[in-house]
């Protein structure tokens, strides 16, 4: 039997400090064998596109620092990448100034000498390979959005008899294929704070909430548990309290 534990979408400096600490001491208690971190460890929102002036001059150093930090502390056996982190990838490759390219390719080896140093594998954010398999659980960071993301990542990525797991939508969600041999398909939350300033105007945000997946594979059968924010997270620190 291998235990396994999934988390993702911390976006580093407004993260939920409550939703990572529970994660952090929960994972010392269950012991997991793998420990998957699903994308956007990074927020880096004066990179992203259409970034406001004020965004633009905001510093990466605290976004950056936070996102390491975790990186330490949870030390995922498997990084995927996000479309948050995405953007420093690109702002390494193709933007037109000289010295931004050259800071942004700077944070790439730091962030990759990082996962060196944990032994933690680096799995690029493609629609194509950008996934980590454990039996017939899959994981992936998330490439749609909206409310029928987890129906659709399901579709396309869950292995026969089994299930994908993902975050980007920072939405709790289940999804079951129906067909023989089918999959399934769960959003599993986010561990960033659900109310940004910049998704105040969409209604999507009103889906998100804070958790993370935990569960085991033992041939083909497997098993996924949702840690949500809420009562639940009660019962988990009374867990933690005894553990």
């Amino acid at each position: 039997m291998k235990k396994f534990i999934f988390a993702s979408d911390l976006h580093g400096d407004v993260q939920d400090v409550d939703t990572v600490d529970v994660l952090l001491k929960y994972v010392d208690i269950y012991s997991p064998d793998v420990r998957v971190f699903g994308g956007d460890l990074f927020d880096f929102r004066n990179i992203r596109r259409g970034a406001g002036p004020a965004e633009k001059q905001d510093s990466m150093a605290a976004d950056v620092e936070a996102g390491l930090e975790f990186l330490s502390k949870f030390k995922p056996n498997v990084l995927l990448l996000g479309n948050h982190d995405k953007r420093l990838w690109d702002t390494s490759e193709y933007h037109t100034h000289g010295i931004v390219q050259d800071a942004a390719r700077q944070g790439v080896r730091d962030i990759m000498s990082k996962c060196k140093k944990l032994k933690c594998k680096v799995i690029p954010y493609d629609a194509s390979i950008g996934y980590y398999d454990i039996g017939p659980v899959r994981f992936i960071h998330g490439f749609h959005a909206g409310i029928y993301a987890t129906k659709k990542h399901a579709e396309i990525y869950a292995i026969p008899g089994g299930i994908v797991l993902h975050g980007h939508t920072h939405a709790i969600q289940y999804h079951s294929i129906p067909k023989v041999n089918g999959g399934a398909g769960m959003g599993v939350g986010c561990l960033a704070q659900t109310d940004m300033n910049y998704n105040k105007h969409m209604t999507g945000r009103i889906m998100h909430e804070n958790g993370f997946a935990y569960g085991y594979v033992e041939g083909k059968e497997w098993q996924v548990f949702q840690a949500k924010k809420g009562k639940q997270w009660h019962l988990m620190k009374e867990i933690i309290s005894l553990g």
